[in-house]
């Protein structure tokens, strides 16, 4: 089977396979569970893409969120010392902890990266487009993601770059303002873009919210079963 092979399943089947698995993530209290669904997690992400390079640049962005996580539960929480006669007061509970939470968090971060893989742009758009009150306002929000997505890369490229030349930690918040401000400047000039080709975004919007009846796109086959199957026993785990 090929790995594009599930995107010709149901879609709705595909979404309540990514919603049981980040359901299951969200309620899992064992660190040892926690560690099992984010390597599942993991390859499954490694699987739709087809190779591991986004893989590699989550784990580099997460690195800075997590050490710190670990750190401070590690020195700042009371329990036994590790090394009673170190000048560091380091508590195995505040490492456990840390550690716990820390995987807890990179596993929920993975199971909404595999969530939003399992269902494509123009499906996404489908389904928030069908919520009621407030489907048409995200769904604008959703159709500039595609657009800042590759804007941000490029903004944070060239923040990384100006780092590596000047080498001065004390410039980095200015480099930081300085890319919020350009990004926030770039969405709203796209969001004006947008307003002003609205008109000839609706053909393609209304195509999205009303689908035909493209069999090859909503073939209910036993990958869809496979997939309502799996994101059930999810989320009876996730109760047990």
């Amino acid at each position: 089977m090929n790995k594009l092979d599930i995107y010709f399943s149901y879609p709705a089947s595909r979404l309540l396979l990514g919603s049981g698995l980040l359901f299951l993530m969200l309620m899992s209290n064992s660190m040892l569970l926690s560690l099992l669904l984010l390597c599942l997690y993991v390859a499954c992400i490694r699987i739709l893409d087809g190779d591991g390079l986004t893989i590699i640049r989550l784990l580099r962005l997460l690195r800075w969120f997590v050490a710190p996580i670990i750190l401070l539960h590690a020195l700042l929480s009371p329990g036994q010392l590790l090394w009673p006669g170190f000048f560091i007061a380091i508590s195995r509970e505040g490492l456990m902890q840390g550690l716990n939470l820390s995987i807890h968090l990179t596993g929920l971060f993975f199971a909404a990266m595999l969530m939003f893989r399992l269902l494509k742009r123009a499906e996404w758009l489908h389904y928030i487009l069908a919520l009621p009150w407030v489907g048409k306002q995200l769904a604008v929000y959703v159709w500039m993601m595609g657009y800042m997505k590759a804007n941000i890369s490029g903004l944070l490229g060239d923040l990384r770059l100006q780092f590596q030349i000047r080498k001065d930690i004390k410039k980095s918040p200015l480099l930081l303002i300085s890319a919020f401000k350009h990004a926030l400047a770039d969405a709203s000039e796209y969001a004006c873009l947008l307003w002003l080709r609205w008109p000839s975004q609706m053909p393609l919007l209304q195509s999205i919210q009303h689908p035909g009846t493209d069999q090859t796109q909503f073939q209910f086959n036993s990958i869809s079963v496979i997939s309502i199957s799996l994101g059930c026993t999810a989320f009876l785990l996730a109760w047990l």
